[in-house]
């Protein structure tokens, strides 16, 4: 009787295979193939950079050092090799190639393995020519780099080997939005497109921030007239978006203060303008702020990025970029497209649940496959499986430099390939299903997300 069950539970089995081979059947050969190449020549949306302008870059250190710009000197001091005064060492235009190479060698050892590390040999090679970096090649390397490192060459990079028709980068340290050809950044209009970057909480901060507007307040209305002021002029100067990076310093949990509440504490904060108020004391004032802004947003019609998840640099406080905590501000303003960055890594699973349940919500997977591919990878088959796939954005370089732009753009490029090869393969998804999310996570959705005026591919 046991094996005759056992039999019969393998027969089931084997007849439900039959049937699911039927309705999706194995796909053509070359498939694998296919999908790569159309993950490679699709021209991408690039949802989220810190690319200096291009006359910044130019005025800055143009040798190998440039590839370590932002995350991968962080890794060199996460090996414990080195300490944060390396980031003076890398950017210094007086130190010598000699002197950089020998305060990298040892932490660079450790960290090539990582994917900051690869985003910088894939720069090397596919950009310079150079397969390694090493000893017996940082000089040519930096020879290279000096050479092509020339007006013009944000375009070539960004444009021509990036294929990227339009990146959204923070006004905060970038020009005008109606300058940047006059600046060189790129002779192409629209290329792009300015997001504002808000983080003045602390009521010094605000009042330093602030008075560059060239307005003083002193009540509670008063700042928010200031503030209304301020988002009617970078509306006027071309903003298409909003970023808040508040979690490197506070929790993302916000509440809906009351006005009399945030005033009494605003006026504790006037009177007091020289003590440093506890998170607890200023919380009630920042979560009121943070709405007011999230207000304008709606009334502009901004997409709004949020920063959840891992803090570049050494050292933070991880729980305060856990995406739960901004559940009441997508019930408050379900009209206010939340784009929530860089996947939540490691908070994957809880990114997914949030996307699915609020049709305000939207994955931006900006920096993610800098950080992981692998863990791109898996939660990037998750959101297919658990959210609306208009709902997905996959590449944003979250970069200061171009070649971390580029080396980005390869990791995702490899990633979503991968992941799509392996869930046609596995029978989940056709191949025609595979082609046509592609090029929604690549480009379509973020064209229709943050609003862009883009021709069409």
């Amino acid at each position: 009787m046991v094996k005759l069950s056992v039999y019969l539970v393998v027969l089931t089995f084997s007849f439900v295979q039959i049937i699911n081979a039927q309705i999706r059947p194995l796909p053509k050969s070359g498939f694998e193939q296919r999908i790569v190449k159309s993950v490679n020549a699709i021209r991408l949306i690039d949802t989220h950079e810190h690319i200096m302008s291009e006359n910044e870059a130019l005025a800055s250190a143009t040798d190998f050092s440039c590839l370590f710009t932002n995350y991968q000197a962080s890794d060199l001091i996460s090996s414990g090799v080195l300490s944060d005064k390396i980031y003076t060492i890398l950017k210094g235009k007086d130190v010598s190639l000699e002197e950089k190479w020998y305060a990298v060698r040892d932490g660079w050892s450790n960290m090539r393995a990582t994917a900051y590390g690869r985003s910088i040999l894939i720069s090397a090679k596919d950009l310079y020519g150079i397969d390694d970096l090493n000893e017996q090649t940082y000089l040519e390397l930096s020879k290279r780099i000096k050479e092509a490192h020339k007006a013009g060459y944000y375009e070539k990079i960004l444009k021509e080997k990036s294929k990227i028709d339009a990146c959204l980068i923070m006004e905060y340290n970038t020009t005008n939005p109606r300058d940047v050809e006059k600046e060189g950044n790129c002779n192409f209009r629209r290329f792009f497109v300015y997001d504002k970057y808000i983080s003045f909480f602390g009521y010094n901060k605000m009042k330093t921030r602030l008075s560059f507007y060239g307005r003083e307040f002193s009540t509670l209305p008063e700042l928010e007239l200031l503030i209304d002021s301020v988002f009617d002029q970078d509306i006027k100067k071309g903003i298409q978006g909003a970023k808040f990076g508040v979690a490197y310093y506070r929790t993302l949990k916000f509440d809906d203060v009351s006005r009399e509440t945030a005033t009494a504490v605003f006026d504790k904060m006037k009177a007091n303008p020289d003590r440093l108020f506890p998170f607890e004391e200023a919380k009630p004032l920042q979560d009121f702020l943070f709405f007011k802004l999230l207000s304008l947003c709606e009334k502009y019609k901004l997409p709004v990025q949020i920063h959840t998840g891992l803090q570049t640099g050494s050292g933070n406080e991880i729980t305060n970029a856990d995406p739960t905590g901004l559940t009441k501000a997508f019930f408050k303003f379900p009209a206010l497209k939340f784009c929530i960055l860089h996947a939540s890594y490691p908070f994957g699973g809880e990114m997914a649940t949030l996307a699915k349940n609020f049709p305000n919500v939207y994955i931006d997977m900006a920096w993610s496959a800098l950080i992981s591919p692998a863990f791109t990878r898996r939660y990037l088959q998750e959101y297919i499986e658990t959210v609306p796939s208009n709902k997905i954005m996959a590449y944003g370089g979250d970069s200061q430099t171009v070649e971390g732009a580029y080396g980005a753009s390869v990791l995702a490029r490899e990633t979503v390939s991968m992941t799509l090869i392996q869930m046609v393969k596995e029978g989940y998804l056709t191949e025609d299903e595979a082609m046509d999310i592609t090029k929604k996570i690549l480009r379509t959705n973020a064209i229709s997300i943050y609003n862009l005026k883009i021709i069409p591919e």
